[in-house]
């Protein structure tokens, strides 16, 4: 194998760690977690790269939710072209045990796009390596 192969295989399989250990948490939210109302209070702007020379701004929501008399605020893992208005009510679910980390906005769509697109970009690394090394 070359060093190239190596640095393919590695960032695949970094991906696909990722992937399977967010996974895990967003099964043990769904399971064991707990729900509440959230309330979108801003957006977090990130560039998404350049389409036809137009610089594309994608919009990830920071919610705000309530667990235990306390209030929590977190971004959400995806960003979309369209911002979310703010004052939308959303679903958040989250660990009761670590709600600032494991918070995610509720919807299939936010919840499992990180981590099967993870998985995903891992495997093709992965293939791309051994396939290569053949």
């Amino acid at each position: 194998m070359t060093g190239t192969q190596i640095f393919i295989l590695a960032v695949g399989g970094l991906a696909l760690l990722c992937g399977a250990l967010i996974a895990v948490m967003r099964v043990r939210t769904i399971y064991f977690g707990a729900k509440a109302d959230g309330t979108i209070v801003g957006v977090a702007e990130s560039s998404g790269g350049r389409t036809h020379n137009r610089i594309v701004t994608m919009y990830a929501p920071i919610v705000e939710f309530r667990h235990d008399g306390k209030t929590h605020k977190f971004t959400s893992s995806m960003a979309t072209r369209e911002p979310i208005a703010k004052g939308e009510k959303v679903v958040v679910r989250y660990l009761p045990s670590d709600p600032d980390s494991s918070a995610e906005i509720g919807t299939n769509l936010r919840m499992w796009a990180f981590p099967i697109g993870a998985l995903l970009f891992g495997g093709v690394f992965i293939g791309i390596a051994l396939f290569a090394s053949f």
